[in-house]
């Protein structure tokens, strides 16, 4: 059995969200300062590195990172779409349909747009990044039923251009509850999809459990892909 991680380490330099605070860490006690310990503080952005939106971040009274099964978070039918995109471009419905067996039969989908290929050229990584389609979201959500989570490779599942101005449709099509029935998706973004693209043999397993910090909308998350 081999473990792959699909997250990337936090730290105070990490690419983030245009309008997310930076990550602070300093220490409260040094021994190279005569302490007599190294204790440290971090203050973090729920929404900065790899993590999970849970549906309270876009659906009011949606449930928050407590609420989630510790199932939810434990997939053992992943499926990696690659589909290289471009500056702002979108995975599109017809993209997605292309794939529709493979989604079917999916417990997480891994949307690779190779931006994790360039994750170190945060210039270039926050520019306008490729996005998953308000069409393509609805899609995911209301015809997989064995479906639990997306994931993807860049910053944000929605566009940075066209999500606010449009009051961000792409998270209330997968987070919000609906009276169809069909469970909210749960949203990993900035994972690290090149590591998975990069394993040598049947992946049989990710796990991605969050921090639970209580009544949080989202959780800094540790994914593991375990393949044989």
């Amino acid at each position: 059995m081999k473990l792959t991680e699909l997250s990337y380490p936090i730290g105070v330099d990490i690419p983030v969200y245009p309008t997310n605070p930076s990550e602070k860490y300093y220490f409260e006690s040094n021994m190279d300062n005569g302490d007599p310990a190294n204790t440290s503080t971090a203050l973090h952005h729920m929404h900065n590195g790899s993590h999970v939106d849970a549906p309270l971040h876009f659906s009011k009274g949606g449930s928050d990172i407590m609420s989630i099964s510790i199932d939810d978070f434990y997939y053992t039918s992943p499926y990696l779409l690659s589909i290289p995109k471009k500056k702002g471009e979108l995975i599109t419905l017809e993209d997605l349909k292309a794939k529709e067996e493979e989604i079917k039969n999916s417990d997480i989908l891994l949307l690779y747009v190779h931006y994790a290929d360039i994750r170190e050229n945060k210039a270039v990584f926050l520019d306008d990044f490729p996005a998953l389609s308000k069409e393509g979201a609805l899609y995911l959500r209301t015809s997989f039923p064995k479906l639990k989570a997306i994931a993807i490779d860049v910053i944000s599942i929605e566009s940075a251009t066209a999500g606010a101005p449009n009051n961000f449709p792409v998270h209330h099509a997968l987070l919000d509850r609906v009276d169809s029935g069909n469970a909210p998706l749960l949203v990993f973004e900035d994972i690290n999809l090149k590591a998975y693209s990069e394993i040598q043999g049947n992946v049989t397993a990710i796990s991605a459990f969050p921090i639970r910090w209580l009544h949080a909308e989202a959780g800094p998350i540790n994914m593991v892909a375990f393949s044989e």
